[in-house]
C-alpha cells in the first residue's frame, strides 16, 4: 500500500476547515482560471493565425509562378507568360516529394512532404482607374479563367454569383468596401479606364458580384474579372492585335501583314510577278515574297514555303504559305535607306499573322499553386525553383515571401501566447505554493507523530505533493470546464467581435486541438508539482518533540 497516497486522500475527504479551507478553495480557482485562460489564449492565437492564413492562402494560393523576379501577385507591369507549360496542370498530380537539408552536425538529410498539390491555375493582372458619375478610383482587375477554385471565394460573396469567364463576358466581381465608396450595386454597369502609352482606353463591365473577404488592404484594391479581358487589354494571346506594325521573325524573314484598308497606295508598283493577296480573306495562306530571295532560294509562284515562328517565350509554330507574287521593294526606297531589309522582308494578310493565337498558347501573367499542407510551403516553393523551373525564365515565390508583414505580424501573436501561457503557470505556481505551505504549518502536529511512528521526510513530502496534486487536478478541470465551455460559447455565438478593418476578422476565431489541451494539461500539472518540491522541503524543518507540542 501506498501509505503517503493513503493519507493524503483521507485528509482531502475530512477537508479542511477555516482559513485553510478557503486558502485551497482560492488554490483551486487560481488553476482553474490559469488553466481556461491558457486554454482561451491557444484556441484564439491559433485560431487567429489560421483564419487570417487561410484567407490569404485562399485568396492568392501558396506559391506564385511569374515571369518576372520581382512580380508579386499585385505586380502592375506583368511579363507574359506562355499558359503552355510542362508543370501546368501536371503539377496537381504530384502526391509527396522529397527535399534535401544540410545540418551542421548530420550532414545533408532528406525530408518527405506531408502531402501533395492540390490545385494550380492561371491569373493575370492589368490595373486601372474606375470612373462613375461621382467618384474615381484606382484598381487593380484580377483575371480568372475556368481553372478558379471558387470554394474559397464563394463563402465570402456578399450578394450575387460567380463570375462567367467567357470570351466577352464583361461582369465584374468588387468588394463591399469599393461598391459602398463608389455607390454600387448588383447590375450598375461603369467604365474602368486604363492608360496605353499616350492614350487610354476605356472598357464597360456589369457588376455580378460583391464580395468581402475582411482583408481590407486587398479588398479595396482588387476587382475579378475574365481572364480574357485582361489578355485582349495586354495585346496577350489569344487576343494579340498583328497589324501592319508588327514585324515578326520567321526564318530570318520579316512578314508585314496587311488588310485592304491599310494596304500602301503603292504596294502593286512593286509587285513583279504574280497577283497580290486576298488581304481580307481570313482564311489567307498567300504571300507575297522578294523577287531576289526567291532566286537565291529557287522559289516559285504556286510554290509552298514553310515558315517557323518562335516568340521570345520559346513558343514556336510552323506556318504553311503559298506564294503568290514577287516583290521588288528594294527598288522603291531611297539610296541612303538599307535596302537589303526589303529582300528579307514578305508580306502577308493581316489573318495570317493573327492566325497565330489560334496556332501558339494564351499568355498569362502566370500561376498560382495550392497545397494541401501549410506545413510544406518552404519544401515545395524551392522543389517548384529547382525543379520545375530549372532552365526556365520564371521565378516561383510562395506567399510568405510576397507578404512577409503580414506572417510576420502573425507571428508575433505567438510572442503574446507564451507570454500568456507563462504568466498563467506563475499564477497557478505561485497560489500552490502557498496554498501547500499553509497545509504543511496546518498540520505541524500530525507531521510530528508521523516522525514519531518512523515516516521519513520523503513520505511525509510525498504525503502533501499527493494533497497538492489533488488540488491541481480539481483546478485542471474546473478550468478545462469554463475554457472549453467558453471557446465552445464563442464558436457558436460569436459574442466577442473584433473590428475588421484592423483584425482582418469581424468575430474572434477559435480553434481547439485535443491534443494541444492535453499537452497544456500535462504541462501544468508536471511544473506545478516540481515547483512544489521546495516549499514540501519545509517538512524536514519541523521537529517532531516540538511538532507533537504544537496546537
Amino acid at each position: 500500500m501506498n501509505i503517503a497516497r493513503f493519507i493524503s486522500g483521507k485528509i482531502a475527504a475530512q477537508g479542511s476547515k477555516g482559513f485553510s479551507g478557503v486558502i485551497i478553495k482560492i488554490a483551486i480557482l487560481a488553476v482553474a482560471l490559469s488553466v481556461a485562460v491558457m486554454i482561451l489564449a491557444t484556441a484564439v492565437v491559433r485560431g487567429f493565425k489560421n483564419t487570417i492564413s487561410d484567407k490569404i492562402f485562399g485568396f492568392w494560393g501558396h506559391i506564385h509562378i511569374t515571369g518576372n523576379f520581382s512580380a508579386s501577385h499585385y505586380a502592375f507591369e506583368a511579363v507574359p507568360m506562355s499558359l503552355k507549360q510542362t508543370y501546368y496542370p501536371y503539377i496537381d498530380t504530384i502526391t509527396q516529394i522529397q527535399s534535401w537539408y544540410a545540418d551542421k552536425k548530420n550532414g545533408q538529410y532528406q525530408r518527405s512532404s506531408k502531402a501533395g498539390v492540390k490545385h494550380i491555375q492561371q491569373f493575370a493582372n492589368k490595373e486601372g482607374i474606375i470612373k462613375t458619375n461621382d467618384e474615381i478610383e484606382g484598381i487593380i482587375l484580377r483575371g480568372i479563367g475556368a481553372d478558379y477554385r471558387w470554394d474559397f471565394l464563394r463563402q465570402y460573396l456578399k450578394s450575387g454569383d460567380t463570375l462567367a469567364t467567357g470570351t466577352a463576358h464583361n461582369g465584374i466581381i468588387i468588394s463591399e468596401a469599393t461598391a459602398k465608396r463608389l455607390k454600387l450595386s448588383l447590375k450598375d454597369s461603369f467604365n474602368i479606364y486604363f492608360v496605353e502609352g499616350e492614350n487610354s482606353l476605356a472598357r464597360r463591365f456589369e457588376v455580378v458580384g460583391i464580395y468581402k473577404t475582411g482583408l481590407e488592404e486587398y479588398d479595396r484594391r482588387f476587382a475579378l474579372v475574365s481572364i480574357h479581358q485582361i489578355q485582349q487589354l495586354n495585346n496577350w494571346r489569344p487576343y494579340k492585335n498583328f497589324d501592319k506594325e508588327v514585324e515578326l521573325q520567321t526564318d530570318s524573314l520579316r512578314m508585314v501583314g496587311f488588310a485592304q484598308v491599310t494596304l500602301p497606295p503603292r504596294f502593286d508598283q512593286i509587285i513583279s510577278a504574280g497577283l497580290s493577296p486576298k488581304w481580307d480573306d481570313v482564311q489567307s495562306q498567300e504571300v507575297v515574297i522578294s523577287a531576289r530571295y526567291a532566286q537565291a532560294k529557287n522559289y516559285q509562284i504556286g510554290q509552298e514555303i514553310k515558315l517557323k515562328y518562335e516568340d521570345a517565350a520559346g513558343d514556336s509554330c510552323e506556318l504553311k504559305l503559298k506564294i503568290v507574287a514577287l516583290h521588288n521593294a528594294k527598288n522603291m526606297v531611297a539610296e541612303r535607306e538599307n535596302g537589303d531589309i526589303w529582300d528579307k522582308t514578305i508580306f502577308v494578310s493581316v489573318h495570317t499573322l493573327q492566325r497565330l493565337n489560334e496556332l501558339l498558347p494564351a499568355q498569362v501573367s502566370g500561376f498560382e499553386v495550392f497545397i494541401d499542407d501549410i506545413d510544406d510551403l518552404s519544401d515545395y516553393g524551392y522543389y517548384v525553383n529547382n525543379e520545375l523551373l530549372v532552365g526556365k525564365s520564371q521565378y516561383a515565390s510562395t506567399i510568405k515571401e510576397l507578404e512577409p508583414n503580414i506572417f510576420d505580424w502573425l507571428n508575433l501573436t505567438d510572442m503574446n501566447e507564451r507570454i500568456i501561457l507563462i504568466l498563467m503557470i506563475l499564477v497557478a505556481i505561485i497560489n500552490m505554493t502557498t496554498s501547500l505551505m499553509i497545509l504543511i504549518l496546518e498540520r505541524t502536529n500530525m507531521i510530528g507523530i508521523l516522525k514519531a511512528l518512523g515516516a521519513t521526510n520523503w513520505q511525509i513530502r510525498k504525503l502533501f505533493l499527493y494533497y497538492a496534486a489533488r488540488i491541481v487536478g480539481w483546478g485542471l478541470l474546473w478550468g478545462n470546464v469554463i475554457g472549453i465551455g467558453t471557446a465552445w460559447a464563442q464558436k457558436q455565438f460569436g459574442f466577442i467581435r473584433l473590428p475588421e478593418d484592423l483584425y482582418y476578422v469581424a468575430v474572434a476565431p477559435i480553434e481547439l486541438q485535443w491534443g494541444g489541451i492535453l499537452s497544456l494539461n500535462l504541462l501544468t500539472l508536471g511544473i506545478t508539482l516540481i515547483f512544489l518540491l521546495l516549499p514540501s522541503y519545509l517538512v524536514s524543518t519541523i521537529s517532531p518533540v516540538k511538532a507533537i507540542l504544537f496546537k
